[in-house]
């Protein structure tokens, strides 16, 4: 049975050598030293989001810019887990940093075998989990349960999620939160709507506020926060922050920037 609900969520460490990674869905699937001649000054890759099925990328995909930054909608399109690690194992396993696996959650039965799947192999030194929009606590600490294993496990969440799951992670004392990207709503050319995450320096003053409430609470701090400049990064560092995920700053990184 994958849920045994009188078994303890064990904590497992999770230690960086360098105190930058890269957010989920913006380098892909597996670190390319030749394109991305930045990784070896990344503490972990984070691969692009994998569910336990494959995904198509959304018919409306799309990149709104807005002042500040912009809106990414693509349905998060993966090969699956089994695909996603029959192709990808061994550039993780070769890969010149240690990988951690963000997977998509959508439902405890699913996660915990995507969770199997993933043990044992060569470099991978965590997983993150992408919690649904909608996460509420019973549900954060069933998802939490089903991942129990051999790997540490990184809750992600967003701004908006802190209020909802605040008090759940306190108790679960997870190996590491790591902050996302928050969550908006953009009309395209046509007039719709469109969900998706927000990217650029816009977002950094409400990732600096957001941050400061789960360092307070004494977490293992990875934050994303549309970092553009040396200045955001130590800030930071300096509030205790572990680590730093970086968005599309690193599509147009400057080598300084990661010294």
């Amino acid at each position: 049975m994958w849920l045994n609900e009188n078994a303890p969520i064990h904590k497992r460490d999770l230690v960086l050598s360098k105190p930058f990674v890269n957010s989920a869905g913006i380098l892909g699937f597996a670190p390319d030293p030749h394109k991305m001649p930045f990784v070896s000054n990344l503490g972990a890759f984070i691969t692009h989001p994998i569910s336990r099925k494959p995904r198509q990328p959304a018919s409306n995909r799309a990149c709104l810019p807005y002042p500040g930054g912009f809106l990414l909608h693509t349905g998060l399109p993966n090969p699956g887990i089994s695909r996603s690690i029959s192709r990808y194992k061994r550039a993780w396993a070769g890969a010149p940093l240690p990988v951690i696996v963000h997977l998509l959650v959508e439902d405890p039965e699913s996660l915990a075998e995507m969770i199997r799947k993933l043990e044992g192999l060569e470099n991978v030194m965590a997983v993150e989990l992408g919690l649904p929009p909608d996460c509420d606590s019973e549900a954060l600490r069933t998802f939490m349960q089903a991942s129990v294993g051999e790997l540490p496990v990184i809750p992600c969440l967003s701004p908006e999620q802190i209020p909802v799951l605040r008090e759940t992670l306190l108790e679960l004392s997870p190996a590491a939160v790591h902050l996302v990207e928050p969550r908006g709503v953009l009309p395209n050319a046509e007039g719709n709507l469109l969900t998706g995450r927000l990217y650029g320096p816009g977002t950094f003053p409400t990732m600096l506020h957001a941050s400061r409430e789960l360092l307070d609470d004494g977490f293992q701090l990875i934050v994303n926060g549309g970092i553009s400049s040396k200045l955001q990064a130590d800030t930071f560092l300096n509030a205790g922050a572990i680590a730093l995920g970086l968005g599309s700053t690193l599509w147009h990184l400057k080598p300084e920037f990661l010294v």
